[in-house]
Formats: structure tokens, sequence, C-alpha cells
């Protein structure tokens, strides 16, 4: 085999060791789903997940941290779908239409479960030290999903100084998290309630006044 033969045989093999790796990290975080509905945070084990997944223990370590670093994965996978899926489309329409945009694919989308954990994670934070750490990271996490995101819109709220800008972010996560777990409790809200609350959030007359401040 001459060696540009094996050049091109090492980078199939790496894509494909690639391809793989990004299989068990996406049947691991769909078997995490189903386990933290069923279970919750605390009695969802990393054995469970792993045999939902059709993995070892190793598998799991070998792609996340701990059960706080599935959480997280979590939120930003779903931030990612919508960042290349959605968001384009978005983009392409006028500012004042967008927030009604995100909104209705927003109700379209079930409640994340990582909202719920995150309130299961405050419950038993004052019993452990180390839940306080993992709500902490859960929540820098989320937080930090959504900046990013508003990163990528582009928008007047990326210019923002970054004091306003961070009060924005948090006032989007407060806003879609609660409006998700009135969802969760039954509470019937639909798009026309998160375009309010995102229209105040993303206000762009209200951005540049924040940037000229």
């Amino acid at each position: 085999m001459s060696q540009t033969d094996t050049g091109k045989h090492d980078v199939g093999a790496r894509r494909t060791r690639a391809e793989q790796r990004e299989v068990t990290r996406r049947r691991i975080l769909d078997a995490a789903t189903d386990a933290f509905t069923e279970h919750g945070f605390d009695g969802a084990s990393i054995d469970d997940i792993t045999a939902r997944a059709g993995f070892s223990r190793g598998a799991f370590y070998s792609n996340f941290d701990d059960k706080t670093d599935l959480l997280v994965q979590l939120a930003h996978r779903r931030v990612d779908a919508f960042a290349e899926q959605e968001l384009p489309d978005v983009l392409e329409l006028p500012l004042e239409e967008r927030p009604r945009a995100v909104a209705a694919w927003l109700v379209r989308q079930e409640p994340p479960i990582e909202m719920l954990l995150a309130v299961e994670l405050a419950r038993l934070r004052d019993e452990d030290d180390e839940v306080e750490a993992s709500l902490t990271h859960l929540l820098d996490g989320l937080i930090g999903a959504v900046d990013h995101l508003v990163g990528l819109q582009g928008s007047g709220l990326a210019q923002l100084p970054a004091a306003e800008r961070r009060e924005r972010v948090l006032a989007l996560v407060a806003g879609v998290t609660g409006a998700n777990l009135l969802r969760h409790l039954g509470v019937d809200v639909g798009p026309r309630t998160i375009e309010l609350v995102l229209s105040g959030i993303l206000d762009q007359d209200a951005a540049d006044r924040g940037a000229g401040s």
C-alpha cells in the first residue's frame, strides 16, 4: 500500500471513530433524558443510563464528566439544534417578527427536562455541597448557551455593554424557564405568551439605548 493510500485510510478511520463517538454521545444523551424523566436527577444512576444506551461506564466517562455534565450537554444540544435548524430562517425575518418565530419553535418543543432538574437540584443543595456545585455548573452552562445564541443572532444585543447584555441574557433565561415550568405544570402557555416575553427582552430600540448609555 502506498504512503498516499495509507494516509487516505488513516483519515477515513479517524472520521469513522469521530462519527462513532458522536453516535455514542447521542445515545447516552437520549438514554439520560429518559432516565432523568422517570427517576429525577438523584434517582437516575450512571449505570442505568449506560445500560439503557447499551454502553459501559467507561464509554460514559469517555464522553462526560458526570451527570451534571450530561445536563449541561442536553441544554447545549437544544440550543445547537435551534442555531443550526431554525436560526437561519429566523434571521431572514424582520426584527419585529423574530420573537414570534422563536416563540412558535419553543411551543413546538417538549419542555426540556433540564429545567425541572435544575429545580430538583435547588431543593437538594442544602443537603449536599456537591449538589450546590452541580447546580451552579448547570446554570452557568444554560446561561452561557443562551449568551452564545445571542451572539450568533448578530442583533443589537450582541453589541451591548457587558453588564446590560448579561441582564438581557438572564431575562431570556428567566422568561423561557418560567414559560416551560408553567407548561410542565399543565398551564396552557401558547406562542403569544412567549412572544410577549421575548419581544420585551429583545426590543431593538431598548437595546440601542442600552448600547448608547
